[in-house]
C-alpha cells in the first residue's frame, strides 16, 4: 500500500509529499580554507561536523513528520472528539510517543519517523492486500510472530502504519440507531468493523491509538464488501479514561440462589428493580432475528452450587423475562456416544456436551460454516448464526467453544468426528490468525443464504447437511463457471424462484427429511432442561448418492474395468493353448464391462450438460472435467429425437463429416407470428409427396443423433424471412444431377444456424398418414439368394462381437507393409421374428470406414439395422455389411443380469425342418467313424508348419519361434433320425478321442518332430498322407484308437450349425440307401447328412467302459 512514507537508501518521503534528501554518513562538503581547525585536529573536526549535519537533519525529519502529523489529525480525528477545546494534536503525538517508547526502540528519535498515519478511507481505498501493523515492533520481533504462523502457513505481511479512531457499537453516526452486537472503529472519513478479543465496555465511545492490528480487505470477488480489522491487543486511549471522583456507594444485589426464589414471586413484585450478581457460567450464542438482537447468559455463585438465573441481554440492556428464566437445579444429562436406542428408521445415537480449545487448521467450505480444528476434528458453525465469525475463520485462529456438541461416526462421506455448536454454547475467539487469508475459488464464496436456507428452513440434521454441503461442492465443481456462474447455482431459493442447487437435491432431500419439521424455538433450545435441539439425536447416514465428475467417473470405470478384468473369461485355458498370436490378439483386443449404478458405493449420480458434437456427429455428456460419448434412450425404448435436450453448443471445429436425410415435405413454409406459427404458404407443385434430399455438413452434423425415420421435424431458419428458401431455386439448393440419383424433387443443404425442432402428426395440418413403423424386411428375402435389392433391414439381438479378418484383405494392404491391413468387427445376430421358437442368426461385418463401430452395439442389446448390404458368400452363407446409407438404431440396452440359459436338446431330424430349428443345441448320438484327422504344430506368429519346433516359412525369419499345437477331426455321428458330419477342433479333439489331459499332451509331442501327422479315413481302412508312412508306430497307434471302441461309442454333443440356416441351397432329398445286416439286405431312405461344429463332447451316461482308455488317467 502507497498510504505510509518509508525510507529507503537515501530518501525520506512523507505521505502528503515532503521529500528530504540526505546522504547518510558519506557527506560531501567543499572546504572553505586550508589548513588545519582551531580546536582539535582535522578528523575530531570533521565528527562534530558530521554529527551536527546528522542531528540536523534528523530535526528535519521530525518537523516533517509532525506536520504530516497535525494535517491528518486535524482532518481525520479533529472532528470526531467531544472535547472541542482539548489540543488533540499533543496528545495524539504523546500516545504515540509513549507506545513508541515503551520497547526501548527509539532509534535516535523519540517519533516512529518510518511510521505514517492511515485513515480509514485510505485502507479501504488503497489497501487491496491483507497487512498487519505493530508499533515498537522490531523486524527480528515481527520474523519471531510470523514464524508462529506454521510452516505451511503464509504470514500477514508488515506495514508501518499508525491507525486512530473512536472505538463504537454504532455502524453509523445516530444513536438511535440499532445496536446489532458488532464493534466499529470510526473516524472522519469512515467506519470500519473490527474484532476485538477483549472489550472493556467503558472504551465505547472514545478515541484509541490501535498499537497492533490487521487489516483484511473485502476478497476480489465481492465488490460490494468491505474488510475489517482484527484489534491484537488493547488499544490505547488517546484521552485518559478517568472514573468519576467520589466514594463507592454500595448497592442492594441479588445472587442466583435469591433471584431464583425471587422469580417465583414475581406477580408479586412486578415492575421492582432489581441488581443482580454472580458467577458467569454459561454464554449463549448471539440470536440476531427480524425484531431485535440478544444473548442469554447465566450466572451462579461458586462451582459447586447447582442454581444459577439466565439473562437475556437486549441491546446491551439486562433483561429479565418470566417463566424461561429459571432453570432446573439438575445437572446437565451427558449421555455418552455408546447409549444408543433402537429406531424404527435405524441406529439412535446422543451427542455429548462439552467444552473444547483449539486451533483452526483447514476451511473446508467458508459459506458452509464447515473447518478443520487440530487436523484432526470437524467443525460447523452453521446451527449458530455466525455470519460475524465467518470473516475471522481462518487457518490459525484460536477458539473456546463452551457447550459444544460432540458428534462421532456420522457417515455421509464424513469420517471425522465433528463438533457443532447449537444456539445454547457459545464460540470465543482466543486469538487471531497470523497468517493470510487463502485465495479461495468462487465456489468457496457463494451460496452462505442457501446453507442457511437448508439449516433453519429445511431443518437438515448434521450428517445430512454435511452430505449435502459435499454435494453442492461435487456439482459446483461439474458445472460451474462455464455452464452457470457459482452465485446463480448456489442462490437462494424462493417459492417462485427455486435455485437449481436445491433442485438437484430435492428429490433426496424430501425422501430423507421431508419438510414440515418443526421451526427451532431459541429460547427453548436456550433454556429449556433437559436439553433438546437438533445436534441432541442423530443416526449414521448412509451416503445417499454422490455426484462424481465425468473425468473421475471415468477413470473409476477404468479402474474397475482392470480389476475385474479376467484373460480367462475371454481365452479358457484348454482353447487358448491352442491359438496363434494373431488369433490371440483378436481375442484381446476387445472387451467389454457393464457397469450398472449397483456397482458403485454410493451411487454415482451422472449430470452434466448433454452436447451435440459437430465434429463426431455424436452425443456427449460434458462438465467442467471432461466428456463421455452416451446414448439415450427415451421410454418405452424409443431412441432420443427432441433437440431441445441439448443444453450447450460446442465450439464448431473444422468440418469433416456430412450426412443426408431423405424425406418429404409436409405443407408449405410457415412464419413465426409471437409464440407460435402462422398459416402454411401455398405450394406451388400440388403433389403433397415431395421428396427432399437434406445434406447435413460442418457443424449441422450435431442433429446426427436426434434424427430417426417415422419422426416429423421442422426446420427452422432464423433471421427476417427469405422468399424461396427452402424451394429448389433457393440460395442453398445444389445441382439437379445429385437429385436425379436419389429421385428426388429438391436438394438442400442445412445451415449451420438451422435448427430442428420435433413435432407430433397432429400439430401440423395436412400430414401425410406415414407408417411410423421400423422398416423391415421379410425372412424370406433375407435368407434367400435373389440379390435385385440387396439392401435389407432388421431387427435382431446382439449375440456375439469379436473381431475378425478383413473380408476383403487384398484391397486394403499396402505393397510390402502387413500392418496395414484394416480391421473389422463381426456381429452374430439373432433375427427377431414373429412366431418363431428358434430365431436364425446371422453375421453382420462392419468395415472401415465405418469404424469403430456406433455406441450400443454390444451383446444383449437389440437393435434395428436399416439399409444394410446382403452378400452371399462361397459357402452359401449369408451375411450383411455395413455401407454408407447404414442406419442403426439401438432398442434396448443389454440387461442387467444375464441368465445362462442350457442349449436346447433335440433329434438331429429336427434340424431338417426349415425354420423350426436352432442354431445350437444339445444331442444324444453315437460315433459311427472317424472321416479325417490333423495333428500339426505351426508357428504362434505365421502359422507355417513347424517340423521339430522351427517354423518352415521361406524368407524373413519370424520375430518368435514360439510355436503352438492344433488339432481338426471329422466325425460321423447319428442319432436313429438322422446322421451329421461334425467337425472338432483343438482342444475338443481330445474329448472326441477320450483322451485325458496326460494322454492328449504326450500325444502332441510325439507330433512335434514331424511337424504334421493326418489320416484320412475310407470304409474299414486308413490311407496316410505323405507326413507319415504306414509302418510308424504313430500311425499304426492313431488307426487302432480311431477305429476303437474308445472313440465309436455314444456321446453327448454340444454344436451349432456349420452353415448359418439359409433358404439358397435347397435341402437334398432323401436317398435311398442299403444296409446288410448278416445276410439279409435292406433298402431305407435315408436323410441328408447336416454338417455340424462341436462345442463340447460329454461322456453318455450310457456308455460301455469297456475299451476306455479315459479311465486309465
Amino acid at each position: 500500500m502507497a498510504v505510509g512514507w518509508a525510507q529507503v537508501s537515501s530518501s525520506v518521503i512523507s505521505p502528503y509529499g515532503h521529500e528530504i534528501t540526505l546522504r547518510d554518513s558519506s557527506i560531501q562538503c567543499t572546504k572553505q580554507r586550508t589548513g588545519h581547525p582551531r580546536n582539535g585536529t582535522t578528523k575530531e573536526y570533521w565528527e562534530r561536523k558530521t554529527k551536527s549535519v546528522r542531528v540536523g537533519t534528523l530535526m528535519m525529519l521530525e518537523q516533517a513528520w509532525l506536520e504530516d502529523a497535525q494535517v491528518f489529525i486535524q482532518k481525520t480525528l479533529c472532528p470526531a472528539v467531544k472535547q472541542p477545546h482539548v489540543q488533540l494534536t499533543p496528545l495524539v503525538i504523546d500516545c504515540v510517543k509513549t507506545v513508541w517508547l515503551s520497547q526501548g526502540r527509539n532509534q535516535g528519535s523519540t517519533l516512529p519517523l518510518s511510521y505514517s498515519f492511515v485513515s480509514v478511507q485510505d485502507l479501504k481505498t488503497h489497501q487491496h492486500l491483507p497487512c498487519c501493523s505493530h508499533l515498537s515492533w522490531s523486524s527480528t520481533a515481527y520474523q519471531a510472530w510470523a514464524q508462529e504462523a506454521g510452516p505451511n502457513g503464509n504470514p500477514l505481511p508488515r506495514e508501518q502504519l499508525l491507525l486512530l479512531g473512536t472505538l463504537t457499537d454504532l455502524p453509523g453516526d445516530l444513536e438511535q440507531e440499532c445496536r446489532n452486537g458488532s464493534l466499529y472503529v470510526r473516524d472522519n472519513t469512515g467506519v470500519l468493523s473490527c474484532e476485538l478479543i477483549d472489550l472493556d465496555l467503558s472504551w465505547l465511545g472514545h478515541l484509541f491509538l490501535f498499537p497492533h492490528w490487521s487489516y483484511l480487505p473485502p476478497a476480489r470477488w465481492n465488490s460490494s464488501g468491505e474488510g475489517h480489522l482484527e484489534l491484537w491487543d488493547a488499544p490505547v486511549p488517546v484521552f485518559p479514561l478517568t472514573v468519576s471522583p467520589g466514594p463507592l456507594t454500595p448497592i442492594p444485589v441479588l445472587y442466583p440462589e435469591s433471584a431464583s426464589r425471587l422469580l417465583r414471586l414475581r406477580n408479586k413484585l412486578r415492575g421492582v428493580q432489581r441488581n443482580l450478581a454472580g458467577n458467569l457460567v454459561r454464554l449463549s450464542a448471539l440470536v440476531k432475528s427480524k425484531q431485535k438482537a440478544y444473548f442469554i447468559l447465566s450466572l451462579g455463585r461458586s462451582p459447586p452450587a447447582v442454581t444459577h438465573v439466565s439473562v437475556i441481554v437486549q441491546e446491551l440492556e439486562l433483561e429479565l423475562e418470566g417463566p424461561l428464566l429459571e432453570t432446573d437445579p439438575k445437572p446437565l444429562p451427558m449421555p455418552s456416544v455408546s447409549e444408543d436406542e433402537k429406531d424404527p428408521k435405524g441406529l439412535v445415537r446422543y451427542s455429548r456436551l462439552l467444552s473444547y480449545s483449539g486451533a483452526v487448521t483447514g476451511v473446508l467450505n467458508e459459506p458452509a460454516g464447515v473447518y478443520e480444528l487440530d487436523g484432526q476434528l470437524g467443525l460447523c458453525l452453521a446451527y449458530q448464526q455466525f455470519r460475524g465469525l465467518r470473516r475471522v475463520m481462518r487457518p490459525g485462529v484460536c477458539l473456546q467453544l463452551q457447550d459444544v456438541h460432540l458428534l462421532q461416526s456420522v457417515g455421509g462421506g464424513t469420517r471425522r468426528p465433528v463438533l457443532a455448536p447449537c444456539l445454547r454454547g457459545a464460540v470465543l475467539l482466543q486469538s487471531f490468525s497470523r497468517q493470510k487469508p487463502g485465495t479461495h475459488s468462487s465456489r468457496q464464496a457463494y451460496g452462505a443464504s442457501l446453507y442457511e436456507q437448508l439449516v433453519w428452513e429445511r431443518q437438515l440434521g448434521l450428517p445430512l447437511y454435511l452430505w449435502a454441503t459435499k454435494a453442492l461442492e461435487e456439482l459446483a465443481c461439474k458445472l460451474c463457471p462455464h455452464v452457470l456462474r457459482h452465485h446463480q447455482f448456489l442462490q437462494h431459493s424462493s417459492p417462485g424462484s427455486p435455485g437449481l442447487g436445491l433442485q438437484l437435491l430435492a428429490p433426496t432431500l424430501d425422501l430423507l427429511a421431508p419438510p414440515g419439521s418443526p421451526v427451532r424455538n431459541p429460547h427453548s433450545e436456550i433454556l429449556e432442561e433437559p436439553h433438546h435441539c437438533p445436534l441432541q439425536k442423530y443416526t449414521r447416514l448412509q451416503t445417499p448418492s454422490s455426484f462424481p465428475t465425468l473425468a473421475a467417473l471415468k477413470e473409476e470405470g477404468q479402474r474397475k474395468a482392470w480389476a475385474s478384468f479376467d484373460p480367462k473369461a475371454l481365452l479358457p485355458l484348454p482353447e487358448a493353448s491352442h491359438l496363434s498370436s494373431c488369433q490371440l490378439n483378436r481375442r484381446l483386443a476387445w472387451s467389454w464391462l457393464c457397469l450398472l449404478p449397483s456397482a458403485f458405493h454410493p451411487a454415482q449420480v451422472l449430470l452434466g450438460v448433454l452436447v451435440a458434437s459437430s465434429h463426431k456427429g455424436c452425443l456427449q455428456l460434458r462438465d467442467q472435467s471432461g466428456s463421455l460419448p452416451c446414448l439415450l434412450l427415451a421410454k418405452h425404448s424409443q431412441p432420443l429425437s427432441d433437440p431441445r435436450l441439448i443444453g450447450a453448443s460446442p465450439e464448431v471445429p473444422k468440418p469433416t463429416l456430412s450426412f443426408c436425410v431423405l424425406g418429404s415435405w409436409l405443407g408449405g413454409t410457415q412464419r413465426k407470428e409471437g409464440t407460435g406459427w402462422g398459416l402454411p404458404e401455398p405450394q406451388g407443385n400440388d403433389d403433397k409427396d415431395q421428396k427432399v434430399h437434406l445434406i447435413f455438413f460442418g457443424a449441422s452434423v450435431r442433429w446426427f443423433e436426434f434424427l430417426h425415420p417415422g419422426q416429423v421435424y421442422r426446420l427452422v431458419a432464423p433471421g427476417p424471412p427469405t422468399p424461396m428458401l427452402f424451394e429448389k431455386d433457393g440460395s442453398s439448393c445444389i445441382s439437379r444431377r445429385p437429385l436425379e440419383l436419389a429421385a428426388c424433387a429438391s436438394c438442400l443443404t442445412v445451415q449451420d444456424n438451422w435448427t430442428l425442432e420435433l413435432e407430433s402428426s397432429q400439430d401440423i395440418q395436412d400430414v401425410l398418414d406415414a407408417n411410423k413403423a421400423l422398416p423391415e424386411s421379410s425372412l424370406t428375402d433375407l435368407l434367400s439368394d435373389n440379390l435385385t435389392d440387396s439392401l435389407v433391414s432388421f431387427s435382431a439381438e446382439i449375440l456375439s462381437r469379436t473381431l475378425c479378418e478383413p473380408l476383403v484383405a487384398s484391397l486394403w494392404m499396402k505393397l510390402g507393409n502387413t500392418g496395414a491391413m484394416r480391421r473389422c468387427v463381426k456381429l452374430t445376430v439373432a433375427l427377431e421374428t414373429a412366431g418363431c421358437e428358434f430365431p436364425p442368426h446371422l453375421d453382420v461385418y462392419i468395415e472401415d470406414p465405418h469404424l469403430p463401430p456406433s455406441l450400443g452395439l454390444l451383446p444383449g442389446a437389440r437393435v434395428h439395422f436399416s439399409q444394410l448390404e446382403k452378400r452371399v458368400s462361397r459357402s452359401h452363407n449369408v451375411y450383411c455389411c455395413f455401407r454408407s446409407s447404414t442406419y442403426v438404431q439401438v432398442l434396448s440396452f443389454p440387461p442387467e443380469t444375464t441368465i445362462s440359459v442350457p442349449l436346447p436338446y433335440i433329434y438331429l431330424a429336427q434340424l431338417l425342418q426349415r425354420g423350426q430349428s436352432p442354431f445350437q443345441a444339445t444331442t444324444s448320438c453315437h460315433i459311427v467313424s472317424v472321416f479325417s484327422l490333423q495333428l500339426f504344430w505351426v508357428c504362434a506368429y505365421c502359422t507355417s508348419i513347424c517340423p521339430q519346433g522351427k517354423c518352415s516359412r521361406l524368407g524373413p525369419t519370424c520375430p518368435t519361434q514360439t510355436s503352438v499345437s492344433q488339432a481338426t477331426i471329422r466325425l460321423l455321428v447319428e442319432d436313429g433320425t438322422a446322421e451329421a458330419v461334425v467337425t472338432c477342433r483343438n482342444h475338443h479333439v481330445a474329448a472326441a478321442l477320450g483322451l485325458c489331459p496326460r494322454e492328449w499332451a504326450s500325444l502332441l509331442e510325439f507330433v512335434r518332430v514331424p511337424g504334421r501327422v493326418g489320416l484320412q479315413f475310407a470304409g474299414p481302412g486308413a490311407q496316410l498322407e505323405s507326413s507319415a508312412r504306414v509302418d510308424e508306430p504313430m500311425t499304426m497307434f492313431l488307426w487302432t484308437l480311431c477305429t476303437s471302441p474308445s472313440v465309436l461309442r455314444p456321446i453327448v454333443l454340444s454344436f451349432e450349425l456349420e452353415r448359418k440356416p439359409s433358404k439358397i441351397v435347397p435341402l437334398e432329398p432323401p436317398r435311398l440307401q442299403r444296409f446288410q445286416c448278416g445276410e439279409l439286405p435292406f433298402l431305407t431312405h435315408v436323410n441328408p447328412r447336416l454338417r455340424l461344429s462341436c462345442l463340447s463332447i460329454r461322456e453318455s451316461e450310457h456308455s460301455s467302459s469297456l475299451g476306455a482308455l479315459a479311465s486309465s488317467c
